[in-house]
């Protein structure tokens, strides 16, 4: 869209920027250009300074104001001194670009060029980050139906065979109550894996913004949550502090951390210790348990991998460190594994802010 009250000025610029593929409107008054943005959807506009009744500023105001148009990238064309003060009102404005007459022919049009490129591969992001937004709203509603539907059935299955074990208690012995034994812990584990995918895709895909959330609080009620056994102790050390996070995920996040080392610990006694580095804003989860090899440390954090560690009879699905990971990333942080020799390994996240008082 071009826009200026002289006739002969549109003509002029009219001429300079055509082409075959692209559509050039034209309007001789802000207020005529306004009328057009209302039926018209225009990718870029050039607009003089000097109007009557409503100048370029005013106009570039107006557009900005209105939600539908105030994207719309803008360049101010003007006969006017090349003043700071004009060109820092133009930008103050919103305006892309400022342009002098008489105008560089060739400039203009590569600047013209670049900007509708810029617009055009804006529109093609916007557009395939609708249809992402429309296929992730998809998955998860095929998750809940999914888990639903796998639920049911596995409620029977689980109902049966505490039938059978009630009436055939005395009888199963040797390798059939082995058998018997493989069948309930697979039920357990798929009713697991269930939970878990649907748990996963709700919290990729919930977008609450952060928050000041205060970490001692957050580890404090996931160790009510998880209840742990008097074989394992945690340390606390300098937590009360505030970040900016989202809540809920920081809350999955320390519930996957503490409940891996207490579920993979091999020893008599978990010892695990949550620090907060005030300098280096960083949290780190640390334990005692076997270890993690270095070989692994990218590895773990993919869908549905495992090291198939099973030191207290549980085994995983491989999902929780996935969701650490996409949740951790989603609020700007960072997540890595250091290896503690001889003394177990360490989950750091990086990169935290700290909340303004």
């Amino acid at each position: 869209m071009l826009v200026d009250d002289l006739p002969q000025n549109l003509i002029a610029l009219k001429s300079v920027l055509e082409r075959a593929d692209r559509e050039i409107i034209t309007c001789t008054s802000g207020n005529e250009a306004l009328q057009i943005l209302l039926k018209e959807k225009v990718s870029l506009i050039l607009v003089d300074v000097q109007m009557p009744e409503m100048d370029g500023y005013e106009f570039v105001e107006i557009v900005k104001s209105h939600p539908a148009t105030a994207n719309i990238p803008t360049i101010f064309v003007t006969a006017i001194s090349n003043d700071q003060s004009y060109i820092t009102k133009a930008y103050d404005l919103g305006a892309i670009d400022f342009l002098f007459k008489p105008l560089n022919v060739e400039m203009t049009r590569k600047k013209v060029d670049s900007f509708l490129r810029i617009w055009d591969n804006d529109q093609e992001l916007k557009l395939l980050n609708d249809k992402l937004t429309v296929k992730n709203q998809e998955l998860e509603q095929f998750a809940s139906i999914l888990a639903h539907d796998l639920k049911a059935p596995l409620r029977n299955i689980k109902s049966l065979l505490e039938i059978i074990e009630d009436e055939n208690a005395m009888n199963l012995k040797g390798e059939p109550s082995k058998l018997f034994e493989m069948v309930k812990a697979s039920t357990v584990i798929m009713s697991r894996l269930i939970d878990d995918l649907l748990h996963y895709t709700r919290n990729i895909q919930n977008n609450e913004g952060t928050e000041k959330v205060n970490i001692l609080a957050t580890v404090e009620n996931v160790i009510k949550l998880i209840n742990p056994k008097s074989n394992t102790t945690i340390e606390k050390v300098n937590l009360d502090h505030f970040i900016m996070f989202q809540p809920m995920a920081l809350n999955q996040i320390v519930l996957n951390l503490i409940s891996n080392a207490i579920k993979y610990n091999d020893k008599d006694v978990a010892d695990i210790v949550i620090t907060f580095d005030s300098d280096k804003c960083s949290l780190s989860v640390k334990d005692n348990g076997p270890g993690i090899d270095e070989k692994y440390h990218t590895k773990v954090f993919e869908m549905f991998q495992t090291l198939g560690n099973k030191s207290n009879g549980e085994s995983s699905t491989g999902i929780g460190l996935s969701l650490v990971k996409k949740l951790t990333e989603r609020n700007n942080a960072n997540i890595k594994i250091n290896t503690i020799p001889d003394s177990g390994c360490e989950f750091l996240i990086t990169n935290l802010v700290r909340a303004t008082s």
